[in-house]
């Protein structure tokens, strides 16, 4: 019965995911197409590769017969734990103990995969739940939002692997369930303007790039050097642009880390963050009108990132090889 189970999981897990981070850059680049900016033709574009590459994922992931039947159910009651652990705790740092969302959350992902590596991940997934707004969730909202991204998590930890910011969708997919479930709305914000906007972007890629670094070549791994790099952003960029304004830095910064989280085998050279990263900080000005205070958000933006680079540069690969067959042919 497990056996047969794990295909259907694969396929769940996926399409949650796969929705959700069309929904974050569908909305985006509707957004940024009101507002009359340029940015929304780039958001287009990324949205572009983002939904070129789904389909190649889906076969890479779900159609391959090696890969149908890999799970062990009765075994993931550690990972169930981490992550609702990690979305409690977060949620009770961030609010009650004043700490905020991108301070909480760092610590939580640098305790667990220093503690007990394997459970780094799930912890870290947690947390980024966790990092859910006061206004909208409450203990017990946290709770549930915990065990549906628990949930999501053991489904979709065979799909979309190497790509930076799954464990963040996870999240949103489970924090924006949980609102729904409990009758929140999820509040947004004025679209920011590009003053604020233009530091957004270069502090998510330098998160990205820095992150990519110090889980590759300097063997951190890729949930200790997203939570190292959230918590030097959350305790300096406050500290050198005030409180308001350098907290939403670091949030960028935050951000941008996620997609760093990428893997070799998806990206080889950390230039590839730079895109990734940029990407990272226009999504994050288009998306602020809607569905706000749900934690997670800043991971869903980093894997659509690298998923339409990904996407992108397979499209340029065949663009370019039609192109030299037909002229040499």
């Amino acid at each position: 019965m497990t056996r047969d189970f794990g295909p259907i999981a694969s396929s769940s897990g996926f399409l949650v995911l796969a929705l959700f981070t069309a929904l974050l850059y569908v909305g985006s680049t509707v957004v940024g197409a009101g507002e009359r900016s340029t940015g929304f033709l780039i958001l287009g574009v990324w949205t572009l590769g983002l939904l070129y590459a789904f389909p190649g994922e889906w076969s890479r992931s779900i159609s391959s017969a090696e890969t149908a039947h890999r799970y062990n159910f009765s075994g993931e009651l550690p990972v169930f734990v981490a992550v609702v652990l990690g979305a409690v705790i977060t949620f009770w740092m961030s609010v009650d103990l004043g700490l905020g969302a991108v301070i909480a959350s760092s610590l939580v992902g640098i305790a667990a995969s220093l503690w007990r590596k394997e459970l780094g991940a799930p912890a870290f997934c947690g947390s980024f739940a966790g990092m859910a707004s006061a206004e909208v969730f409450g203990h017990p909202q946290m709770l549930l939002a915990g065990a549906i991204c628990a949930t999501l998590f053991v489904a979709s930890k065979h799909v979309f692997k190497g790509f930076g910011g799954k464990l963040g969708t996870i999240a949103w997919a489970g924090t924006v369930a949980t609102a729904v479930i409990s009758r929140r709305p999820l509040p947004g914000e004025a679209v920011y303007m590009w003053s604020i906007g233009a530091p957004l972007i270069v502090y998510a890629t330098v998160g990205a790039v820095l992150t990519f670094v110090l889980s590759h070549r300097y063997k951190a791994g890729p949930v200790l050097a997203s939570g190292v790099i959230g918590l030097l952003a959350g305790l300096l960029l406050p500290l050198a642009h005030g409180a308001e304004t350098g907290g939403l830095y670091a949030v960028s910064a935050f951000c941008g880390s996620f997609a760093g989280m990428s893997g070799l085998e998806r990206f080889k050279h950390a230039g590839w963050m730079v895109p990734a990263g940029a990407v990272c900080g226009l999504i994050l000005m288009y998306s602020a009108p809607f569905i706000g205070g749900a934690g997670g958000k800043l991971g869903t933006a980093a894997f659509g990132a690298v998923i339409g680079v990904h996407g992108l540069t397979q499209i340029v690969a065949i663009t370019l090889r039609r192109s030299l067959f037909s002229i040499f042919r």
